[in-house]
């Protein structure tokens, strides 16, 4: 008789390792041509309703994982993703014949996949004294994959960055919700590293120990021979990023970044909204950041790297609404508010005291409709672009329709030219 689902409860996958019970449900699922696996709530080996993995669930393409009101544990101790695509670390999966399709992570009801407790694996401990590398400790790997959809589950006290995304592509990731208590470095929500591109990310909620979500295009562990793909682009683009409500402890809730000659463009991220303002605790330096003068090995990027960046419904409750730094051309900004105990909407100010750091190099970009309604009083202008280095400046950047109340200053420059004002209201 045909079954619809295949179960780590079924009798044929029965393991003393729920790991081992779960990918033997893969395995039976892939074998069967059903290609679909039921993670229930109830494991039928404890009797618990929880299922602890002490290794990586490795996927195949073409597979379906419904975790149906579970909760999936990381074993204490142990070093190694809950699930990752089967291909990483094979010569295979460096090559454009090896990469993987139509992976599908999906929650159902009350699903979530807990880190546990911290195994000591983090990016000092690194490689050291016989420990992996700290990409072990992402909860889910995707490398060298296209059709993937993540959606509907909680990942929270995650080792590291919880959802690591590298040369993937025509994927999708929605209504995920991140816990991260920042007891471990790092702990970021979503990161899409080189190669992504023509992604989706909505309705993403919670907080992360550090950006929420990221995208980097650093010449990292990503670009090694382990990792990188065979005439695959490692530029990062058209991505959408849209309805985020959340909050990041210390860092940026969206962070765009990248170096070392590797494109940003093409991202357009509209609704962001922090919840530090209601939150004890947590205190992000900015809701959106572009840019920053660090991560580079051989260089920063330069101007035409990152381009097309499409900014808008940004609601910053501490640090800034939005930060950019490095460079920046053809861009825009529309709707950008500065609320409860944020000090200003737009600036090329850095995250740190190093003045190095701070400034940026813009290029036909608009900043407009920027609204500044802080509940306690800033000395901060509303809109700053200050001097870092003597590459940093502005050439055709129109700042217009900007409002704020009491005796603030509106916009402020270092740069005698390359700024337009229209329509600015108050100081």
């Amino acid at each position: 008789m045909y079954k619809p689902l295949i179960s780590p409860n079924d009798a044929v996958c029965e393991s003393s390792s729920d790991s081992q019970a779960i990918q033997n449900a893969v395995d039976l699922a892939v074998q069967s041509g059903v290609r679909r696996v039921v993670i229930p709530r109830v494991n039928a080996r404890t009797g618990q309703a929880e299922w602890r993995v002490d290794r990586a669930v490795l996927l195949p393409s073409n597979i379906e994982i419904v975790l149906d009101n579970c909760l999936i544990r990381q074993e204490d101790g142990s070093m190694d993703n809950v699930f990752r695509n089967a291909n990483v670390y094979t010569a295979l999966g460096t090559s454009s014949e090896g990469e993987q399709e139509n992976i599908v992570i999906r929650g159902v009801g009350t699903a979530v996949i807990d880190g546990g407790t911290p195994n000591g694996l983090t990016e000092s401990t690194s490689l050291r004294e016989g420990r992996p590398h700290i990409i072990w400790n992402n909860t889910i790997l995707l490398h060298n994959v296209r059709n993937f959809v993540l959606e509907n589950f909680t990942i929270r006290n995650q080792r590291w960055w919880a959802i690591n995304l590298i040369f993937a592509r025509d994927g999708r990731l929605s209504n995920l919700t991140f816990q991260a208590m920042d007891n471990i470095p790092n702990q970021d929500g979503i990161d899409l590293r080189v190669g992504c591109h023509d992604i989706l990310i909505e309705n993403v909620f919670g907080q992360g120990g550090d950006d929420l979500i990221a995208l980097s295009g650093f010449a990292g562990f990503e670009v090694t021979p382990q990792f990188g793909v065979a005439d695959r682009d490692r530029d990062i683009y058209n991505v959408i990023v849209r309805n985020v409500v959340g909050t990041s402890v210390t860092k940026a809730i969206v962070a765009l970044r990248n170096h070392d000659g590797i494109g940003l463009r093409n991202v357009h991220i509209s609704g962001v909204y922090d919840t530090s303002g209601d939150e004890r605790g947590n205190m992000p330096y900015a809701a959106v950041r572009i840019g920053q003068k660090w991560f580079y090995k051989k260089r920063m990027s330069t101007l035409g790297e990152t381009r097309g960046i499409y900014v808008s419904d940004v609601h910053a409750a501490h640090g800034v609404g939005v930060m950019v730094n490095v460079t920046l051309e053809q861009s825009r900004f529309d709707g950008i508010y500065c609320e409860k105990s944020a000090q200003q909407a737009i600036t090329t100010r850095t995250d740190t005291q190093q003045e190095e750091q701070r400034g940026a190099k813009i290029v036909n970009t608009v900043f407009e409709n920027i609204f500044g309604n802080r509940e306690s009083a800033s000395s901060k202008p509303l809109v700053e672009f200050c001097r870092g280095t003597g590459e940093d400046g502005l050439e055709n950047v129109l700042v217009r329709n900007v409002f704020t109340s009491g005796n603030v200053c509106p916009v402020r420059s270092d740069f005698d030219s390359g700024l337009h004002l229209e329509g600015i209201f108050g100081g």
